[in-house]
């Protein structure tokens, strides 16, 4: 009898166990079956146009971990889709390339021809942008927009460059405005910079241009990363890395530009331009009245035109 009674009970917790097995399988399965059903709910809804209602169930389902690879893929790519469709203000550029870049991770994503547009129409904001801040005469806002805009893929290099020559138009007309009642007593602050430079005279191009870099190597980081030469003129590129340096070292600038009003005995100029953008970073001019060269800070920010002292 208690051999029986043994016999009977043992098979009572499989059974439980068994049944939980079952459970889970069961509910496992109509879980992953309803991923189909809400994938095509949320795409009755991008046929209907009715993004916001389509992007809360894409949401709802990029959030679940029972997804396999298409699936999470589809998600993914309509995200991006409904996204770009709803549009700004709701979402700004930056945001829809954001999740589109995230669906583009998936292998197989269709993504890339959406990025392709949001980056169609990010550079034509910036184009505007541009020529709004131009048309305004507004340097800093062009520089930060036409920055922008090359930092973009696929920007066109001849759009940068005319952009780039009139900003510098235009900032050479603002200095040139602020210093032409300074010209009277010129022969002075040229002869003052002689006395300084006493040997730069004498000095082949080759030889100056050396001198040039050398001078504008700071804790062996050399400023100038390409100088050009003309008679009354000095053209230095500085990378965009090398910025800040630049802006701590501005008396080495100035001393350059003295150099050179004392090599060509006339009113010389010193240009200074981002090397990546060739926008004006900085102008340096000889100041009649100091007698030493003065910076002019170009816009970068929200900043104006600023003279710094060359001293």
């Amino acid at each position: 009898m208690l051999g029986h009674n043994r016999t009977s009970i043992t098979p009572r917790p499989f059974l439980r166990i068994a049944g939980q097995a079952i459970v889970a399988i069961a509910l496992a399965v109509a879980l992953s079956a309803c991923a189909p059903s809400a994938l095509s709910t949320a795409r009755s809804q991008i046929a209907a146009a009715n993004y916001p209602a389509a992007r809360q169930e894409l949401v709802a389902l990029s959030a679940r971990t029972d997804l396999n690879e298409s699936q999470r893929r589809e998600v993914k790519d309509d995200l991006c889709l409904v996204d770009f469709k709803i549009g700004r203000p709701t979402y700004t550029l930056a945001e829809q390339r954001g999740v589109c870049l995230d669906a583009m991770k998936v292998p197989g994503s269709e993504s890339g021809t959406i990025i392709a547009q949001i980056d169609a129409a990010e550079r034509d904001r910036d184009a505007q942008e541009v020529n709004a801040a131009l048309a305004a005469h507004d340097l800093a806002d062009a520089e930060r927009a036409a920055t922008d805009y090359q930092r973009m893929p696929g920007y066109d290099q001849a759009t940068l460059a005319r952009w780039s020559k009139e900003i510098w138009t235009i900032a050479d007309a603002q200095v040139f405005a602020d210093t032409a009642a300074k010209k009277h007593s010129i022969g002075g602050a040229i002869a003052e910079a002689r006395k300084r430079h006493p040997n730069v005279a004498k000095m082949s191009k080759a030889q100056f241009t050396k001198w040039v870099v050398a001078t504008s190597t700071v804790s062996g980081t050399a400023l100038a990363s390409s100088v050009t030469m003309g008679d009354s003129t000095l053209d230095l590129s500085v990378n965009e890395a090398n910025l800040q340096v630049a802006a701590l070292s501005l008396d080495r600038l100035a001393t350059i530009n003295d150099a050179m009003v004392a090599r060509c005995g006339c009113d010389a100029r010193t240009n200074v331009a981002v090397a990546e953008t060739g926008f004006p970073a900085y102008f340096i001019r000889l100041d009649p009245e100091t007698k030493m060269s003065e910076v002019m800070i170009l816009p970068r920010g929200d900043r104006g035109i600023v003279a710094a002292s060359s001293n």
